[in-house]
């Protein structure tokens, strides 16, 4: 193998067709997309064509193009839980990269653990682009810095993924997908779903923790363990309003030492752009990194700086240049050709299960839901 990888992408959706595919391109010196896999035909031979794949090498399952293409390692790109495409993967002797959320159980991230372990280094990287965004990393710098931390706030304003999207000029949805396909992801999913939260959950708590918990806040709960330490007690975790889907979510609890941490999502589907902000305010003033529309490549994160100076308060802001997609793909390429540790593996993704399932246990207790699976014992 060269410094040059050869890819295997799976699953080739919006988030393939926006950022990761042009991205790649983009980093032709570091890789070569030599394998695509895709439940639609139309969508496989559409992009395959695009992104100069031949005819042989695009596939209608991740299993056969693990066995079959020319690739040294694979690029997870899927909806749902990644773990069982990701094992198959690594049992193959071929790295991950792995888009959020690596697993919906606990047992998925032992599994991937214990292959992992039987390889020969790091061998998954977990993709929270977020950890990798310029800004957050000089945040984290300037955390070390600083004492009195006194409150944590995330809050995510999240509009429609179309309103997002529209920009980008993704291909038509595919129609192409044969039902039975479909429905044995379902059936899939609903066996991974009753091992972590119970058969019985009632279906808003399933799709509450598959779509929104590790579908997309856990974005903010692998932010807040990076930068400090994780939650290490859910207090409170408020869902509303009723009969609205996705709804907003409220999480608080404590960090290390005591602090206090408050983690709002909202979905607000004409909103009129996404925007995120995780704030820390400090003894002597805060700190405030503001996200914008994340698939849109190389729009500026924002780290604002409030503190006093001489006769009244000085405000400076730091816009990062870089692109976190971009970074974590870099990472990867360092992770499969120097050995390098990821920032984010399947530790780290095994400690975000554990959160979101303490949160959906949380809100079941609150609710007076009963709750099973793993989560009951959180």
């Amino acid at each position: 193998m060269t410094d040059r990888i050869r890819v295997a992408v799976a699953g080739l959706g919006a988030v393939a067709q926006a950022v990761h595919l042009p991205l790649l391109a983009r980093r032709w010196d570091l890789f070569e997309v030599a394998a695509v896999s895709d439940l639609s035909a139309g969508l496989r031979d559409a992009v395959g064509e695009q992104y100069g794949v031949p005819p042989q090498a695009r596939y209608a399952d991740v299993e056969r193009m693990l066995a079959d293409a020319d690739a040294d390692a694979t690029v997870l790109l899927t909806s749902g839980s990644h773990g069982a495409a990701a094992l198959m993967s690594l049992r193959a002797g071929m790295p991950v990269f792995c888009e959020k959320p690596l697993a919906y159980t606990v047992a998925e991230a032992d599994e991937l653990a214990a292959a992992e372990a039987a390889a020969d280094g790091p061998a998954l990287l977990l993709a929270y682009m977020k950890e990798r965004d310029d800004a957050v990393a000089r945040l984290a710098d300037l955390l070390a810095t600083v004492d009195g931390i006194r409150a944590v706030e995330v809050r995510v304003l999240h509009p429609s993924s179309a309103s997002q999207l529209a920009f980008a000029n993704l291909r038509p949805p595919p129609v192409d997908v044969p039902p039975e396909q479909l429905d044995r992801l379902r059936v899939d999913d609903a066996a991974l779903l009753d091992a972590a939260l119970g058969a019985g959950t009632p279906e808003r708590f399933r799709l509450l923790y598959a779509m929104v918990v590790v579908g997309s806040l856990i974005h903010d709960i692998s932010l807040v363990r990076r930068l400090f330490g994780g939650l290490t007690e859910v207090d409170d975790v408020r869902v509303w309003p009723d009969g609205v889907f996705p709804p907003s979510v409220e999480v608080s609890g404590s960090l290390p030492g005591g602090v206090r941490a408050r983690l709002a999502w909202h979905y607000l589907p004409d909103y009129p752009a996404y925007r995120e902000t995780v704030a820390v305010h400090h003894a002597r003033g805060s700190l405030q990194v503001t996200f914008g529309t994340p698939y849109l490549l190389n729009a500026p994160t924002e780290l604002e700086l409030v503190e006093a100076a001489a006769g009244g308060e000085l405000r400076s802001t730091y816009r990062s240049k870089g692109e976190a997609f971009e970074n974590e793909l870099v990472e990867f390429h360092g992770m499969v050709t120097e050995g390098s540790a990821p920032r984010s593996g399947i530790g780290h993704g095994r400690a975000d299960i554990i959160t979101s399932q303490r949160i959906m246990a949380r809100l079941a207790a609150l609710e007076g839901v009963e709750i099973g699976g793993e989560a009951a014992e959180r």
